[in-house]
């Protein structure tokens, strides 16, 4: 499968688009998972635990009435990475048609392709938005030194530059119509998920909610990434009750392999995830 791909929810025609890959590791992933358990788990699944692919996978859609990008990857300039732009024009979408960014949290691999290295806007005639504790969180100096120090360079370089097009949300709202954006705090602080519904059929984003789909099965498993590790747990339980229960298609933004698509079952009492190919 290629770097993008189309598909429709109910009158919406959407694009996965993979902004790039990495190699993540269990130490990182499962921060906190059993030792024999994980061994055990991994070689299930035949997974290596010091290599794990990770895909960046941000999702544009387009509705009758809006041109809606979700997450702007990492940027150009890096050794990983910076695929969103080409990937956008070989799809036919120019920087100046997208009308909405939603950014759901402020981690690199998700703002940094908004602003470029000299702070011009990557999508000039959007409006951006950001959750009302995310954005609040990564433009305060108080809060930035309680994070890494790469976390809080680019939070200063992309964010100051969005802030006369970027409108703040602070509860499950539309953001356009057939767009919400949903709250799902634990990876960050306001860290949000997207929901997508034309004509009865739904896509739920969870971004970055949950970052390996073995942590469908365990998810009680969470990554020293996730800045609130107790309610990661609990908003991963809610996301997987919510697409469960909507039958909705789910979009993992780092599950391997890309287009990072698929279901979220109940088996037995354990989720399970079923990706959308094979």
């Amino acid at each position: 499968m290629g770097d993008s791909y189309r598909f429709n929810i109910g009158d919406f025609q959407c694009v996965a688009l993979n902004d790039g890959n990495i190699i993540g590791n269990a130490a990182m992933l499962f921060a906190n998972a059993p030792q024999e358990e994980l061994r055990q788990v991994l070689q299930h699944y035949d997974l290596k635990p010091d290599h794990l692919p990770s895909t960046w996978t941000c999702l544009l859609v387009e509705t009758p009435t809006n041109v809606v990008l979700v997450d702007t990857g990492l940027g150009t300039g890096g050794e990983y990475g910076g695929q969103l732009l080409p990937l956008l024009q070989e799809e036919g979408f120019q920087p100046q048609d997208i009308d909405t960014v939603i950014l759901t949290h402020a981690h690199a691999d998700h703002i940094g392709g908004c602003v470029d290295k000299v702070g011009r806007l990557t999508f000039p005639e959007a409006t951006h938005y950001m959750w009302q504790d995310e954005w609040g969180f990564w433009t305060t100096e108080t809060t930035l030194k309680k994070v890494p120090e790469w976390a809080a360079t680019i939070a200063r370089q992309k964010l100051p530059p969005l802030a006369k097009q970027l409108k703040t949300v602070n509860s499950e709202s539309e953001i356009v119509p057939g767009i919400w954006a949903i709250a799902a705090p634990g990876h960050t602080v306001g860290h949000m998920a997207v929901e997508v519904e034309s004509r009865g059929e739904y896509l739920l984003d969870m971004v970055d909610a949950t970052l390996h789909p073995i942590q469908i099965e365990y998810p009680e498993w969470y990554a020293q990434l996730d800045q609130f590790p107790e309610q990661t747990v609990v908003t991963r339980q809610a996301m997987y009750q919510r697409a469960m229960e909507k039958n909705a298609l789910v979009l993992a933004f780092h599950f391997p392999p890309f287009p990072s698509l698929g279901h979220i079952l109940n088996q037995a009492g354990r989720w399970k995830w079923k990706p959308l190919q094979g």
